[in-house]
């Protein structure tokens, strides 16, 4: 029966409605981005795999080798003995420092003065200490006497032979008191007082300015 004013139709008719193809062609589309989305994850995955492969290789082929049966044998560096210091040369060294030390004290000090001379030596030199004793003069024994005397007689100072003219004899390093006097006598008279061997002590003029005669005079 149909509705008032209207007349019926059939419900298959002509003019009946027909389904709608939308679901069908939104899940086909659902399916085909469903499966590009996997094919394009999938490839980057293998891209991975292959550039992982890749730099893994050579450090491989470089553990293989280092860990081979003809790689190298690691040694551990040798620490070198420590090289020996001669004491002569040392000794010396010493002396020539201190000599140097000294030098601006007796030019400004003793130097064109009568001084006391406490000892004279050179390396080689065979001669009696101030005790007696008969040494073989080596740098050593000589700076351990110039060391005694510096000790004993404060104002003592050490000079190089060579470097002051009124010293004819060269390579001698020479040992003076620190006191001064107008005339070699003074001098002398003060090696008296100290009770020191005659061939020990005597009279001495330094100079880099005058040659050597007059500047000496024994007890």
């Amino acid at each position: 029966m149909g509705y008032p004013g209207y007349p019926g139709y059939p419900p298959n008719g002509p003019y009946a409605p027909r389904p709608s193809r939308w679901p069908w062609v939104l899940g086909v589309l659902v399916v085909v981005a469903a499966m590009a989305v996997g094919v394009i994850a999938a490839a980057i995955i293998i891209a991975q795999q292959q550039s992982n492969s890749r730099s893994a290789a050579p450090n491989t082929a470089a553990t293989i080798a280092a860990t081979g049966p003809n790689a190298p044998t690691a040694y551990a560096p040798t620490a070198l003995p420590p090289v020996p210091v001669d004491p002569q040369v040392q000794a010396l060294n010493t002396l020539r420092a201190q000599a140097d030390a000294d030098r601006p004290i007796v030019s400004a000090g003793l130097a064109e003065r009568w001084v006391p001379q406490l000892s004279a030596k050179r390396p080689g030199l065979v001669a009696a200490d101030v005790d007696g004793r008969m040494v073989t003069w080596t740098p050593s024994e000589i700076l351990a006497q110039n060391q005694r005397l510096r000790q004993q007689y404060p104002g003592a100072r050490l000079i190089w032979s060579d470097e002051w003219r009124t010293f004819d004899l060269q390579g001698w390093w020479v040992t003076l008191a620190g006191a001064t006097f107008s005339d070699p006598d003074s001098a002398n008279a003060w090696c008296d007082a100290m009770s020191i061997p005659v061939d020990e002590c005597f009279a001495k003029l330094v100079s880099d300015s005058r040659d050597s005669a007059g500047t000496t005079k024994y007890r």
